[in-house]
């Protein structure tokens, strides 16, 4: 209690109070010290003096004294006497170490560890980069050297080292190989709170580089450090082998013991203390100092390691360790960046920065005088970037990059013009390298940055560094095609990601047609045109509160007596009410911005045009208006600032324009860059939107037929099905827009893939909602590329199950995977379509989309496909299948789930591969192939497993493989078989009839076409092609053939009615012509086009012909009682109708079939005449070229144009119709 009292005395702060007890506390510290191992002691028996030793340990002053200085440490605020209690505390550590060290059968760390704990408290505040004297620098020396020799310091080695057994205890001093080895590789041998108080020491201690010229001292000074005769003197050589092996283990094995000859048991230790003291600071923190807030200099501790490199004339075998040392402490960083991947929240924020700072300080120390050093700083660099390519994107890390070296010269620039040719050389080539390398995977991100960092220095004075900045970049672009920045094929190629990229340039760009970039002119441009938005919102908020601050000047009133009473009442002077509170600038900016851009939405739910050019600038100035809000010391209401945020991510997915979605990604883009901090705020909203837009269908999730492109026009001409009525919108206008909106998405994965779990997981929300029901995605065949590029950025997220951050949801991501999986397959269901349009470019960007797919598919086949469940359940790492049933919840029953997964991967593969391949073509139709096709490789046990897989994926992939490879024998034979095992479970596929309705199956009248009674209904030309003669009118497929013609309106049918006419021919059953009366009878259109086509059929036979079948006879004299059926079915006012028009057609016809008898008559005066050439018979001058073609004479009958039975006379009007060879003929 008493010394207690004292410890608190001393750290009130007055002085003379203070020195009286701590001199006391240390006199009474040292005193007891050298009672042990003192001539008493020593001759006493060994037992003894072990009691002694154990009781002096434990008694009041080893126990108590070391607490007071921690007592002392920790309440002491005055400045100075800080300094100097901490002058004292290192110097009393000093002499504990050098007296323990000679005490014999003693280690000393039970003397000096107890201090430690006092010494981690007084170099709390500490600042290790300040210019330390020489003297306390020693004393940091001497405490480093200690903790080294005694073992204190925590183990620097991973893995333990292999050691005999020996006791720890003070007895067994003398193994002193043993204990310096332990103390490297552990396990730790003392109080574990020493331990803990090394590691705070190491934050604050400065390098140990004593001497500027010589740090590394003579060996007498380095000896003074031993007591003479000591067993780990000079003179040991026993003990040098023992320090040596340590450092090398110290430093993973990089320097052999062998390389250590040269250097001193002393020097060894000493190295050993540097190489601790450098360790520990990266495996306490990761390498942060205790540096003051004021503090310009680098927090990074690599300030300190790359410190003891600066020394010149250093021996090998030193410079060696020293750059071991340097490689361990990197090490050792990367190892606590990789332990913090995990970390969320304000841990995540504390990783971030320490790889920031790191990073920066690595980048300006590419500006050191010494060469080695730089080559080292770009060496560490360059596996920095490698192992966490987050810091690309670090917005300090970039800014160090592009000024530093011209804002902050080295002071031996001055006067050393080659040394600055070399520097700048350097940076030349790290600038471009990372600038190119972060394009390549972020374009649109590294874009946004550059531009804020233009914006910066176009606020400053002088114009050096913008125009080395120039000359760095002004030779690198991107666009679509081959890029020549970089090699291989980079994230930045995909297309959808490289329009993103245009949109985020701020250029004014055709994103559908070929572009080029050059990055720093239009990063030069937006960047001007961000700090005019910018200044705009700051002109405006400073003219405001400038006239606010006059109204309030003239508002003030003199502080005079006011009158009271009746005087009151007189002057008329009441007091006035409480003005409200006025509303602030930014508030009124806020709402209306808000107002503007909800006009906008507004305007595009009505069906209006929202004009490009206003509604950027107003996103524009919105924008700029929430940056300088969260710059402002004055902040908006979080409501009003949340509504707009909101606003500028959803108003381009309302709008669903391409114009609006690339308005939208530069304004994305400026927030993420400009302010980092809400990320995951924008990133969320935009998450939100998406599924939106899944909800809406919209754009790429319009499933709906009428969205479906030329397809749904056809129907149900070439497609089961009715059609629905046009879209109002033009659905490639949405599907571009997600499209666009698709490659802002990967960039920001790729950004935030390593280093933010929040936005990972967001995208993880976003890719299982859109992949939840495969049916949900647009068949139009524009959205090809759009489609499989969402599955790309679903599959890059599931790589990354296997990095430490996302480790805890793999499972979650193996879902995900494998809804892909469906997802993808399920594209192929429906049979392959084209897309016409007048842009080339976008049939090439939609085939490069699937080449991007494709190609990280084929890279993901080395990885280690999911275990198989089967009969081991979560014990192989998948619960995603159910033992018991052995059921998945996206593929359902199965045996084998690794096997089934890498048949259905080789599947997909072969059909995006043959995907692409068209798309290929359709976009070049003349370009020739590099490489033979792919399918020669697939023999014929191949299309049979892909026939398999795909029918217990879905049977409509299997027949849609079937229609892609119709000449494929096996593949066919395969479908056939499935179709006859499953039949049952088709019924709903039409696309499976021609699997087992076959003329075969006619003539063996197969129990299978038994099922066509239940069978759905299929295309009207798919059933018409059951009309020929192959299938003999087999009374099933008749019966088949007529439900479906009856399932659909008569105004659908009306295309194929001479099909139907000829079909009569086979009618034996009366089907047919059952079906036309029917339909007549619904639809009077119906019926009249059914009298045209009937009366067109039912002419004589040509003269000179062969002679008329049978059937033929039959069939002619079949048409007009079916005509005449037809009619009599009329109701009364039909018929009328009917008779009145069919009068007026027979009166036109009639006059101009006349007419153009007279006029053959006249063309065919004699056979010598026809026979004749055209060239030899006189023409009048006027005649026109074409009379001169003989096809025009001998093409234009006259006569076998009347009497085509094909040729429909309503279709003609009285001129003879639009037959342009008619017309030839007459003139």
């Amino acid at each position: 209690m008493l010394l207690d009292a004292v410890s608190r005395i001393a750290s009130l702060g007055f002085e003379k109070s203070y020195r009286e007890a701590v001199v006391l506390m240390i006199r009474s510290y040292l005193s007891k010290l050298s009672s042990i191992g003192s001539a008493e002691s020593k001759t006493l028996p060994a037992e003894a003096n072990t009691e002694r030793v154990e009781m002096l340990t434990g008694s009041i002053t080893f126990k108590t004294l070391p607490a007071g200085f921690q007592s002392i440490a920790k309440g002491l605020t005055n400045g100075k006497l800080r300094v100097d209690f901490r002058h004292r505390l290192l110097s009393l550590c000093s002499d504990v170490g050098l007296a323990a060290e000679s005490k014999s059968g003693s280690s000393g760390a039970d003397f000096l560890g107890p201090l430690l704990p006092a010494v981690a408290d007084i170099l709390s505040d500490f600042d290790p980069t300040e210019d330390v004297e020489p003297s306390l620098l020693k004393l940091f020396r001497n405490l480093l050297f200690y903790i080294a020799e005694f073992g204190l310091a925590p183990p620097v080695v991973k893995s333990p080292i292999s050691l005999k057994p020996n006791s720890t205890t003070l007895s067994n001093g003398g193994n002193t190989s043993a204990i310096a080895l332990q103390a490297v590789g552990g396990p730790y041998m003392w109080n574990p709170e020493w331990s803990s108080a090394v590691q705070r020491i190491s934050q604050g201690t400065p390098p140990l580089v004593v001497s500027s010229v010589k740090w590394l001292e003579d060996e007498l000074e380095l000896n003074a450090l031993h007591n003479p005769g000591s067993r780990r003197g000079n003179g040991n050589e026993k003990a040098a082998v023992s320090q040596r092996t340590a450092l090398s283990a110290a430093l993973g094995g990089r320097v052999e013991v062998g390389a250590m000859s040269t250097i001193s048991g002393v020097k060894a230790t000493y190295l050993l203390a540097v190489a601790c003291l450098e360790i520990i600071r990266f495996s306490s923190n990761g390498g942060i100092l205790n540096c003051a807030p004021s503090s310009t200099a680098s927090k990074s501790a690599f300030s300190c390691v790359f410190e003891y490199l600066k020394s010149p004339n250093l021996m090998p075998a030193v410079s060696q360790c020293l750059i071991a040392i340097v490689h361990r402490a990197f090490e050792t960083a990367l190892s606590w960046l990789e332990s913090q991947i995990c970390e969320t929240g304000d841990a995540a924020e504390v990783r971030e920065s320490t790889l920031a700072v790191h990073a920066c300080f690595l980048i300006k120390n590419l500006s050191s005088r010494e060469e080695h050093i730089r080559d080292l700083s770009v060496n560490l660099l360059s596996q920095l970037r490698e192992r966490f390519p987050q810091i690309l994107w670090k917005s300090s890390c970039l800014d160090s990059l592009l000024f530093y070296v011209n804002n902050n010269p080295p002071s031996a620039f001055v006067n050393d013009p080659a040394l600055i040719v070399s520097v700048r050389s350097l940076y030349q080539k790290v600038v471009r390298e990372w600038i190119i390398i972060s394009l390549s995977h972020a374009p649109c991100t590294s874009q946004g940055l550059l531009q804020e960092q233009l914006c910066k220095a176009n606020t400053w004075q002088k114009a050096q560094p913008t125009t080395d900045v120039v000359s760095l970049l002004s030779e690198i672009r991107i666009g679509t095609g081959k890029v020549d920045c970089w090699t291989g094929t980079q994230t930045a190629n995909i297309p959808a990601v490289m329009a993103s990229a245009a949109a985020a340039s701020g250029g004014n760009l055709k994103l559908l047609e070929a572009f080029s970039i050059e990055v720093l002119s239009t990063a030069i441009v937006s960047a001007t045109v961000k700090c005019n938005h910018a200044g705009e919102i700051a002109g405006m908020t400073r003219l405001y509160e400038n006239m606010e601050s006059a109204d309030d000047d003239s508002e003030v009133v003199p502080s005079a007596p006011r009158p009271g009473g009746l005087s009151r009442l007189i002057s008329g002077s009441f007091p006035q009410p409480t003005r409200p509170k006025k509303q602030s600038f930014s508030e009124i900016l806020l709402s209306k911005f808000v107002r503007l851009l909800q006009k906008f939405v507004s305007t595009a739910e009505k069906g209006g045009n929202v004009d490009k050019s206003s509604f950027r600038e107003t996103c524009s100035q919105a924008t700029a208006l929430l940056l300088s809000n969260l710059a402002s010391d004055k902040k908006p209401s979080v409501e009003s600032f949340s509504q707009l945020l909101r606003l500028l991510c959803w108003c381009p997915a309302y709008i669903s324009t391409p114009d609006a979605m690339e308005t939208g990604i530069f304004i994305w883009t400026w927030l993420v860059s400009a302010a980092p901090q809400l990320g995951s705020v924008v990133l969320a909203e935009l998450v939100d939107a998406w599924l939106w837009t899944i909800d809406t269908k919209r754009g790429l999730f319009a499933s709906e037929v009428r969205f479906f492109g030329p397809a749904a026009k056809l129907r149900p001409q070439l497609a089961p099905g009715e059609p629905e009525a046009p879209p109002e919108k033009d659905p490639v206008q949405e599907i571009l827009a997600h499209r666009l909106w698709l490659g802002f998405f990967i960039d920001r994965f790729e950004v935030v893939r390593h280093n933010s779990v929040e936005q990972l997981l967001l995208l993880g929300r976003m890719l299982q909602g859109t992949t939840k029901f495969p049916w949900r995605f647009s068949r139009h065949p524009a959205a090809t590329g759009t489609f499989f590029t969402v599955m790309l950025l679903g599959l890059k997220l599931c790589s990354c199950q296997y990095q430490g951050n996302l480790h805890k949801f793999k499972l979650g991501l193996q879902l995900l995977e494998d809804r892909i999986y469906r997802a993808s397959l399920g594209w192929f269901c429906h049979q392959p379509e084209w897309y016409e349009t007048n842009n080339g470019n976008f049939a090439h960007s939609e085939a490069q989309s699937l080449h991007a797919f494709v190609q990280f598919l084929l890279s993901q086949r080395v990885d280690a496909p999911q275990n198989d469940s089967k009969g081991q359940g979560q014990e192989n790492g998948n619960a995603l299948l159910n033992v018991k049933d052995s059921y998945h919840p996206v593929w359902g029953s199965m045996e084998n789930n690794a096997a089934g997964r890498e048949k259905r991967k080789q599947l997909l593969i072969m059909l995006c591969q043959h995907e692409a391949e068209r798309l290929d073509v359709w976009a070049q139709p003349l370009g020739s192939k590099e490489k033979t096709s792919y399918r020669l490789k697939i023999n014929s046990e191949k299309w049979t497993e892909h026939a398999r897989t795909a029918f217990s994926v879905d049977p409509r992939i299997a027949f849609s493989l079937g229609a892609r490879f119709p000449t494929n024998l096996s593949l066919k034979a395969e479908l056939t078989q499935l179709v006859q095992l499953h039949i049952l479970e088709i019924r709903t596929i039409p696309e499976a009839l021609s699997y087992f309705v076959t003329p075969k199956a006619v003539d063996e009248d197969s129990p299978l076409l038994q099922q066509l009674t239940h069978w759905a209904a299929c295309s009207i030309a798919h059933a018409l092609e059951y009309f020929t003669p192959a299938y003999k009118g087999h009374p099933r497929i008749m019966a088949y053939i007529l439900r479906v013609l009856e399932s659909y309106p008569p105004s659908r049918v009306t295309f194929f009615m001479p099909q139907l006419i000829q079909a009569l021919r086979y009618d034996d059953e009366k089907l047919v012509e059952g079906y036309l009366i029917r339909a007549a009878q619904r639809s009077d259109v119906f019926a009249h086009i059914l009298i045209w086509h009937l009366q067109g059929e039912n002419c004589a036979p040509e003269q000179g012909k062969e002679p008329v079948s049978a059937k033929t006879t039959a069939f002619l004299a079949l048409l007009p009682l079916v005509r005449e059926r037809i009619i009599d079915g009329f109701t009364p006012k039909a018929r009328d109708i009917f008779r009145r028009e069919f009068d007026f057609f027979e009166k036109v016809t009639s006059i101009s079939g006349g007419e153009s008898c007279r006029e053959v008559n006249k063309a065919r005066a004699s056979d010598e005449e026809l026979e004749a050439p055209m060239e030899d018979q006189p023409q009048p001058a006027d005649a026109l070229p074409t009379a001169l073609l003989s096809g025009y004479i001998v093409d234009s009958n006259l006569e076998e144009d009347e009497e085509d039975p094909k040729e429909d006379p309503a279709d003609h009007p009285a001129d003879g119709g639009d037959n342009d060879d008619n017309e030839s003929l007459l003139l």
